[in-house]
């Protein structure tokens, strides 16, 4: 079923915080999935100076795509954040980059990319004056390894209330037939360099959890700490979202236990792989999702509501039509 189709019969992306209006004025026009429809996998989103900057998965735009949005919804193409790559790496394998502010005109990309010496994935950080790039990684070697574990992707930065930085990611354990895990360890106060030591945060121990865990992203809401991830095979309608929860960044973080809250339905496949992130009082998910049927356009960008109960969070989606809006 194409885009165009599914429009018709339906009948009618290291978390942050955006400041705008406190509350929604009914009715409000609505918008429909996906928000981007062309290919942009492993989405990340920043807000910056009155603008939403939406960064993906090596792909035609080059080895770093960067979109921009004044609303979450209409995105415009920008170009390659990354036209150099770093030294230790290799064209054609970068994935999964976000992005945050440190200080007042530094950003940090934290990004994984391919190892020249071990054919490996990896993760390392570069560097940039402008959310837009170009970013630059003058390192080496990457930041994190994990040679013995198969490897290192998925990271994702977070800064907490504190103000102190964390860095997320998982081991490529599936990749070289061993167990996948979520880690995290500190980072410096210029979030250039890790401190202490990595610590295991979340592994693979529900019967839901199925291939890998991957692509984690933190958010505090009001006084608890969410993980949203995803598990299964991104290429399937196997993939979707998970999340656990904790009383501090450190943890101990733990599951419902009842499976994911995004997964498959009759418009979308393989949803996952995304970030939350809050527009005024509300919280929003961006992902990605194949088409319902394995049409060649790719990983395509989402949006959903994403709402806290008494349960935990839910996140309504993925749904084409939408009757609200962002509103910054």
């Amino acid at each position: 079923m194409s885009r165009r189709t599914v429009l018709a019969a339906s009948g009618g992306a290291a978390a942050l915080t955006v400041i705008g209006r406190t509350a929604y004025a009914a009715p409000r026009r609505g918008y429909q999935n996906p928000v981007e429809s062309t290919s942009h996998a492993d989405p990340a989103v920043l807000h910056a100076d009155g603008a939403f900057y939406l960064y993906s998965t090596n792909g035609s735009m080059g080895t770093m795509p960067v979109l921009t949005s004044p609303d979450l919804v209409s995105w415009t193409e920008v170009g390659n954040g990354m036209p150099v790559i770093a030294d230790w790496s290799v064209s054609g394998r970068h994935w999964a980059p976000e992005v945050i502010r440190v200080g007042r005109d530094r950003y940090l990309s934290y990004y994984t990319a391919r190892r020249a010496d071990i054919a490996q994935q990896a993760v390392s950080v570069a560097v940039s004056d402008s959310p837009l790039g170009p970013f630059s990684d003058d390192r080496s070697t990457p930041l994190v390894g994990q040679s013995d574990e198969g490897g290192s992707i998925d990271s994702s930065p977070f800064r907490d209330h504190d103000g102190s930085l964390w860095l997320l990611w998982k081991n490529d354990g599936n990749a070289a037939g061993l167990p996948s895990y979520i880690y995290l360890q500190r980072l410096s106060d210029d979030g250039l360099e890790l401190q202490g030591e990595p610590q295991r945060i979340i592994g693979m121990d529900q019967s839901y959890e199925t291939y890998t865990i991957e692509g984690p992203s933190v958010i505090m809401h009001r006084g608890t700490y969410y993980c949203f991830y995803s598990t299964g095979q991104y290429w399937n309608d196997s993939y979707g979202v998970c999340w656990a929860t904790a009383p501090r960044i450190t943890g101990p973080w733990t599951k419902p236990g009842d499976g994911p809250i995004m997964i498959s339905n009759d418009v979308a496949t393989g949803p996952g792989h995304g970030m939350p992130i809050k527009v005024g009082p509300h919280w929003w998910y961006v992902y990605h999702a194949w088409e319902p049927d394995g049409e060649p356009e790719g990983r395509l960008i989402w949006l959903s509501r994403l709402t806290f109960g008494g349960d935990g969070p839910v996140i309504d989606g993925p749904h084409v039509d939408n009757p609200f809006r962002p509103i910054v």
